[in-house]
């Protein structure tokens, strides 16, 4: 008995297939790595294409506040941008971690309730010192300072 030629057709299409898919898969990603569809001059790859974050704002990223740490004058106003999936929150005061657990103590200096993804918090620091601050949802690992001079 002679083997049917066209039942392995199917199984040779598949690998072909898989293997196109391999060898392309790298090519069409890279594509999409831009989406202005043009390619750079070399008088504009000199140039910074992201705007520098601000001395007076705290990136709130890949559950962190970034900076964590912040020195600001007198009067600064410090703006608190959301940008995680989800709530945080900043609240002042400290946290204290122990072999009972996580131990949140907040002061009560200001407390910014939940904050959505893409929503904003400021407060104003007016008297010199340094501010400790928490995230009441994630207290032993989102901790940040802003010392005022």
């Amino acid at each position: 008995m002679q083997p049917n030629s066209t039942s392995s057709r199917p199984t040779n299409w598949r690998r072909r297939l898989a293997i196109g898919t391999a060898i392309l898969a790298p090519f069409a990603i890279a594509a999409c790595g831009s989406s202005s569809g043009s390619t750079a001059s070399p008088t504009s790859a000199a140039k910074p294409t992201a705007k520098a974050p601000a001395k007076d704002t705290v990136d709130i990223k890949l559950i962190a506040y970034r900076p964590a740490t912040m020195t600001v004058t007198a009067g600064t106003t410090v703006t608190w941008n959301q940008m995680d999936p989800g709530v945080h929150t900043i609240t002042s005061g400290t946290v204290a971690q122990g072999t009972s657990g996580v131990t949140e103590q907040p002061d009560g200096m200001f407390a910014s309730g939940e904050i959505a993804t893409g929503k904003k918090y400021t407060h104003t620091f007016s008297k010199p010192g340094t501010y400790k601050y928490f995230c009441e949802i994630h207290p032993a690992t989102m901790t940040g300072e802003i010392t005022v001079k």
